[in-house]
């Protein structure tokens, strides 16, 4: 029997040897966020109100993100405006604080029974801060509180009682969840114009009021307010350090 040349022999050898790799797995697609909807939604609307699409175009694009699915359906639909915009809001993004990791504790503590506290200047909250107002009254500030890119957890609940959580200033790419129970008293929530508010909480005799609007960008903090309010009210506005105090900022260390 004849032998293939030697050529050919090692051609027959590798393109076994290439048949025998395993194919590389395409990485899992990951399903997109409503917040994440919301903020592509937001860049295709500043679009049509910069002229850069038309009214047209901008409801089939708004079609398309609130029909997408993962993350990787929404790429495209900014594709053509992501430059733009992001070079408007960095020249419009005010100095934040850098982030990176810090050595805070799991768990702190905020308790005003029949009495008041505050948390103001600068602090370290642990990765989840629970505050208890019980005929009482608690004012969190986290303007100058020290926070990492691993977010903040706020567990608050009234009864009888009312807590203010301030969270202007707060570093750009922090996500702050608020699980919020009013029972006959008041939470009240401040934040930045450019943060992005995600609301959904339920009311019983009581309501949830979002009235902070559309964020000015895109890609600032996030904070989600859910719970319940129980012959209460939580309630969400946006308002600048600036307006407060005769233009100084409010907040002292």
């Amino acid at each position: 029997m004849s032998q293939p040349p030697p050529d050919q022999q090692w051609d027959d050898e590798q393109g076994a040897g290439a048949e025998r790799l395993p194919a590389k797995p395409e990485p899992p697609a990951i399903r997109a966020s409503d917040g994440e909807r919301e903020q592509v939604a937001e860049v295709v609307r500043q679009a049509v109100s910069d002229g850069r699409l038309t009214i047209v175009e901008g409801d089939e694009r708004l079609r398309d993100v609130y029909a997408a699915v993962f993350r990787r359906d929404l790429v495209p639909i900014t594709a053509d405006l992501q430059p733009a915009e992001a070079r408007s809001t960095t020249a419009a993004a005010p100095s934040r604080r850098a982030l990176g990791h810090l050595d805070r504790p799991s768990s702190t503590l905020s308790v005003a029974v029949l009495s008041g506290v505050q948390k103001r200047g600068e602090w370290t909250p642990g990765l989840t801060h629970r505050v208890v107002a019980f005929w009482g009254g608690a004012e969190l500030s986290f303007r100058d509180a020290r926070l990492d890119d691993a977010g903040l957890a706020i567990g608050a609940i009234a009864i009888m009682g009312g807590v203010s959580v301030d969270l202007r200033g707060i570093p750009a790419g922090v996500e702050v969840t608020i699980q919020a129970v009013a029972i006959m008293g008041g939470i009240d929530v401040t934040v930045d114009p450019d943060t992005t508010v995600v609301e959904d909480g339920l009311g019983l005799m009581g309501g949830f009021e979002d009235g902070s609007g559309r964020p000015q960008r895109t890609d600032g903090p996030r904070v989600q307010v859910t719970g319940l309010a129980l012959m209460g009210g939580v309630s969400v506005a946006r308002k600048p350090l600036e307006i407060e105090g005769g233009g100084q900022d409010e907040i002292e260390g």
